[in-house]
């Protein structure tokens, strides 16, 4: 019998604790009757219901990173660690994958890739969160850089944040920008972004 892959075996688990979540919240509760004018019942203290936090996802060098859009702080999902919990964070926010394939052609060695609606990938190599890739999408959750860096940017708003090099390959018009790479549609100031990864990515040179 095949072994199962833990990457798989997780997204399962995450698929069915998000279905035991939904009907959780959606159970519907009876509210005691109020008291007649002239009882007297005893002072309560009130309750706050928690809210859930607002959190936003950016893209990063060296991975991703979680944003609380309330109070600003930051948590890493860095590169060389364990899939699993990166694939739940992002979960949470983009709900989940539209598909989790294994590609074991890539030039970098096997890949699990598992790809959201608005471009995201993230690869995993051995359970392990290596790298991720953005691609053109139509969805308006397409995600960028802290410096707003993504899809669609122009060259020249690449280089207003990074030091960019710019060389033709057989990929196209490549360029680095530190950690991150990507293509653009031409090298000229105008030229914009179609493609960008971090990592390890599954490119066919």
């Amino acid at each position: 019998m095949p072994k199962k892959n833990h990457f798989s075996q997780t997204l399962a688990l995450l698929g069915l604790s998000l279905l035991i979540t939904t009907t959780a919240c959606t159970s519907e509760t009876t509210a005691p009757a109020p008291a007649p004018p002239d009882a007297e019942t005893p002072a309560e203290t009130p309750t706050e219901t928690p809210q859930s936090e607002e959190v936003g996802l950016i893209l990063t060098g060296e991975g991703l990173q979680l944003v609380n859009l309330q109070t600003g702080s930051t948590t890493s999902l860095a590169f060389d660690t364990d899939m699993a919990p990166t694939l739940d964070a992002v979960t949470q926010i983009l709900g989940t994958p539209e598909e989790v394939s294994q590609n074991s052609e890539c030039p970098s060695g096997p890949l699990t890739i598992a790809t959201w609606p608005n471009g995201l990938a993230l690869n995993a190599a051995d359970d392990t969160f290596v790298g991720w890739a953005m691609r053109p999408s139509d969805d308006d959750t397409a995600l960028t850089t802290a410096s707003g860096i993504g899809i669609g940017s122009t060259r020249q708003e690449l280089e207003t944040s990074y030091t960019v090099e710019v060389v033709d390959s057989s990929l196209g018009v490549e360029f680095s920008a530190g950690d991150l790479y990507g293509l653009l549609t031409s090298p000229e100031p105008t030229g914009t972004v179609t493609n960008l990864w971090a990592g390890v990515a599954c490119n066919f040179r």
